[in-house]
C-alpha cells in the first residue's frame, strides 16, 4: 500500500470511528456512527530499535472472544471473508468512494452492550474498532449482528481493554502523538518491514501502525480503534 493509498485507508478509519457514550467533540457526520469528528491525518514518527508498544505487534491481534472467551483473532493480513469466517455474518456497509466496507458485531450477552467495527479497504482488513457502548452506531440493530464472540472481555494481548485507567494507557504506549482535550489521544509510528512481511506487494518498505484511545467522563477506556495492515 503506499502513502496515498496509506493516507486513504486513514480516512476510512476516521469515517468509521465513533466515541462510545456522550460526545463532547463536534464530529463529522459518519452516516453510520453518531456524534463523530475526523481528527485529521497524523505523520507517522519512524521509530528505530527498541520499538514502542505502538508498534508492539501484542496490539495486532484480539484476545477474549468466543463464547467462553478464550479465542484469538489475529489482524494482520486478513480480509473480509477471514472477518465472517471467525465471528459469522453479518450485514456489510459499503462506503462507494473510497471502497470500504464495514462489518460490525454487538455483543448478545445481557447487560454487555460492546461492539467491535471491522472496516475492510480494499480487500483487506485495515481497522479494527472497539466500543463500550453500542448506541453509539446508527440503526445498530440493523447494521451489526449480535453475537457472543464479542464482550467487555475483548482487548489485545498486549493488555490494550476497554475500562482500563487514562494511567494504565499512558503507562503502556507513553506520551500521546496527538491529544484532542481529554476524551481523544493518538499514536502513529512506523517501522521497517520485516522479510517477508509484504508478500505480494513488493513496493512496501516500512510498516505503519495507528493506534487511537478515547476515554469517558470517569476518565477509562471507552473505545479503541487499531490500523492495521499499512504500509509505506
Amino acid at each position: 500500500m503506499s502513502r496515498s493509498n496509506c493516507a486513504l485507508a486513514l480516512m476510512a478509519l476516521c469515517l468509521c470511528l465513533a466515541l462510545p457514550g456522550n460526545v463532547l467533540a463536534k464530529r463529522y457526520s459518519s452516516r453510520i456512527l453518531v456524534g463523530e469528528e475526523v481528527y485529521g491525518y497524523i505523520e507517522p514518527r519512524h521509530e528505530k530499535p527498541p520499538y514502542s508498544a505502538v508498534l508492539d505487534d501484542a496490539h495486532y491481534a484480539l484476545v477474549g472472544l468466543g463464547e467462553n472467551q478464550d479465542k484469538r483473532f489475529e489482524l494482520d493480513l486478513k480480509s473480509a471473508q477471514d472477518v465472517l469466517a471467525f465471528f459469522g455474518p453479518s450485514p456489510r456497509t459499503d462506503f462507494g468512494e473510497n471502497d470500504s466496507k464495514l462489518y460490525c458485531y454487538l455483543s448478545s450477552r445481557p447487560g454487555d452492550k460492546t461492539a467491535v467495527v471491522f472496516t475492510v479497504y480494499p480487500d483487506s482488513l485495515s481497522v479494527v474498532d472497539v466500543h463500550a457502548d453500542r448506541s453509539a452506531i446508527i440503526q445498530a440493530k440493523k447494521r451489526c449482528r449480535e453475537t457472543p464472540m464479542v464482550s467487555t472481555a475483548v482487548r489485545t494481548p498486549g493488555g490494550l481493554r476497554l475500562g482500563m485507567t487514562r494511567e494504565q494507557a499512558l503507562t503502556m504506549f507513553g506520551a500521546p502523538h496527538k491529544a484532542v482535550g481529554r476524551r481523544h489521544i493518538e499514536y502513529s509510528s512506523m517501522r521497517p518491514g520485516r522479510p517477508g512481511e509484504f508478500v505480494g506487494n513488493s513496493l512496501c518498505t516500512d510498516t505503519w501502525r495507528n493506534v487511537e484511545i478515547y476515554f469517558g467522563e470517569d476518565d477509562r477506556v471507552n473505545g479503541f480503534a487499531i490500523l492495521v495492515n499499512g504500509c509505506d
